[in-house]
């Protein structure tokens, strides 16, 4: 896949930013972990001039990448969200109305597992309330949800486009935070 116009490996996170106006002509680091954004200005007229700014802002950018790498696919995916009603990311339940010839109206409720696949799309596996019973259901759809997040590699948002392979192997240590779900948590989840 080809990167996007003007991202290199090379100036990954760093952007230019000219303004006649205000006489800024500079370098830019801005990297976003954690919901907090990091930023840094590398002027020319400080380092000199232009080749020489983007070179202390590139060492600055791979010094703030090893002690903050990318967030894995996988920590991502074992955030909860503010609107998780089932306690289990990527696990929900959901019912499909259908309406009889009679005109009565029956229900079909479903626990459904999805998370992503190394290109961004979603993967689903639905399980149903009437074939499995709810706490089988249940059951099938969290370690379908653990089989495919299990399955995942990479760094968040970049991994696809390579901007950060030489940082990818540092994020997959970082996601040591997956290891919080442990046997226990998932045993606990299922019974």
């Amino acid at each position: 896949m080809s990167q996007p116009q003007g991202i290199t490996e090379d100036n990954y996170g760093i952007s230019r930013v000219d303004d006649d106006n205000h006489c800024t002509h500079a370098w830019r680091v801005s990297l976003c972990r954690y919901g907090r954004r990091h930023v840094k200005n590398f002027p020319d007229k400080k380092y000199g001039s232009r080749s020489q700014a983007l070179e202390g802002a590139q060492i600055f950018r791979d010094e703030f990448l090893l002690t903050h790498p990318p967030i894995s696919r996988k920590e991502v995916c074992s955030t909860i969200r503010s609107n998780n009603s089932s306690g289990i990311t990527g696990v929900c339940t959901y019912a499909k109305r259908h309406r009889r010839r009679d005109n009565s109206v029956k229900e079909n409720w479903y626990w459904e597992a999805s998370w992503p696949n190394e290109r961004g799309e979603s993967i689903k596996s639905v399980f149903s309330v009437n074939t499995y019973g709810d706490t089988m259901a249940r059951q099938m759809a969290i370690r379908a949800r653990l089989e495919g997040i299990e399955a995942l590699q990479g760094a968040f948002w970049a991994s696809e486009r390579g901007l950060v392979k030489l940082h990818i192997d540092s994020a997959e240590a970082a996601a040591s935070s997956w290891a919080a779900y442990d046997e226990a948590a998932v045993d606990s989840w299922v019974a």
